[in-house]
């Protein structure tokens, strides 16, 4: 069944006041993102970037194209600069940066993720001072592409300082005996566990649930993100199949947009489980989704690095099934604050998994306490802060 996006509301963390386009204030960082759509990346940092301007940072973003989705939420007083980047690369782009580098002479540049890390490298070396120069790795898996792992290797050794959201992520990208490892770091991302907090959105979760024809008894599994093959959101339609056929009374949801959306609404007719599958589309506030939810599911297969949706799930007391890539293993126990399993192994594991927790619900409660305990005490937005403060400040936030 496809259905309409249930809700649009404000990002965590964010303000309804658009951004300033000029500032005279000489900002202390400059993150260079590729867009403000709507993806963990962006929202993450644009939360970041709120909250270091909370304690006195003064923070300036640098976008190279759209969509801009989520630029509302910025800060007033967090100047905004559209480098409008046209094709593969740009000079155009590269030289807005630059003119932006030399206006504002920020003593550090924030790459987030490894197309920007380019940029912020050449920028960097075309000023006459030298900014410090960092790069957030969000990638942790190049399929087929080693010389696309190895160009951006390159690229990283010319930057001065790296960070990882987990340490299986960074074990990908260099050897420990390295100088690149010497200079790089791990800040796990973190939630906003107030803002993310189940009980806040009871009435609004069973609204959602009535409209999805999903009975209070039933089981309703979900995920969040883009609809894209990296996500492997067929093997939850499969899954379905499987979990029908054994009678299990389940739904499913997924929230999110994309190139695939279509082929997975014609993959779950042919599955014959339209009638149990609910897309969504994508949601600026996914917050009614997943406190409606019995299990956050997240089957990714590659691009993972320590999901901010997964995060965001735990936050809201889901018993979370991880796919075990990226930072999997360090974000939960597996067995307690949910499971994790290979990727290889999903298709088999799935039906079993959720129809165990759908069987027992004592154990679901557990998970999901679990789950909740470790979001808050783990993975603060305080400590992820703290983290790029100590960055800022020179020293290794590791």
């Amino acid at each position: 069944m496809t259905t309409p996006a249930y809700a649009a509301a404000s990002l965590s963390g964010m303000t309804s006041a658009p951004p300033a386009s000029l500032s005279t204030t000489k900002p202390d960082v400059l993150f260079v993102l590729n867009n403000l759509g709507i993806g963990g990346s962006e929202r993450k940092i644009v939360r970041l970037a709120n909250r270091l301007k909370d304690e006195g940072v003064h923070v300036s973003l640098a976008c190279l194209n759209g969509p801009y989705t989520i630029e509302s939420g910025i800060r007033r007083d967090v100047p905004l600069n559209k480098l409008e980047r046209r094709g593969k690369f740009s000079l155009r782009a590269l030289w807005k940066l630059r003119q932006q580098v030399m206006r504002e002479r920020p003593p550090t540049l924030i790459a987030v993720n490894l197309y920007q890390a380019l940029y912020v490298m050449l920028a960097s070396h075309m000023v006459p001072y030298r900014p410090r120069t960092v790069a957030l790795v969000n990638t942790s898996t190049f399929r087929g592409h080693r010389m696309t792992k190895r160009f951006y290797q390159w690229v990283l050794a010319r930057i001065d300082h790296t960070v990882h959201g987990s340490e299986a992520q960074r074990a990908f990208w260099f050897r420990s005996n390295c100088r690149a490892w010497a200079n790089s770091s791990v800040i796990y991302n973190g939630v906003d566990s107030d803002h993310f907090d189940a009980a806040e959105y009871f009435e609004a979760a069973k609204r959602l649930r009535a409209s999805l024809g999903v009975k209070p008894e039933s089981l309703l599994v979900g995920t969040v993100g883009m609809c894209r093959p990296e996500k492997n959101q067929e093997v939850l339609l499969t899954m379905m199949r499987r979990l029908r056929v054994a009678r299990v009374d389940a739904h499913l949801v997924i929230a999110g947009d994309g190139p695939q959306r279509a082929f997975l609404e014609k993959r779950a007719a042919e599955l014959e489980v339209t009638d149990r599958v609910h897309f969504i589309g994508a949601l600026e506030d996914v917050r009614p989704v997943l406190a409606a939810l019995d299990i956050f599911v997240l089957p990714s297969i590659a691009v993972e690095s320590f999901s901010n949706a997964a995060l965001e799930a735990m936050s809201m007391g889901k018993p979370v099934i991880l796919s075990n890539i990226g930072g999997a293993r360090e974000m939960i126990h597996d067995g307690v604050e949910g499971y994790v399993v290979a990727p290889t192994e999903l298709a088999a594991r799935l039906p079993a998994l959720v129809s165990a927790l759908y069987a027992d619900g004592r154990k679901r409660k557990q998970m999901s306490i679990a789950a909740r305990n470790r979001a808050v005490t783990c993975f603060s937005v305080p400590a992820m802060v703290a983290g790029y403060r100590g960055l800022l400040s020179g020293g290794d936030p590791s």
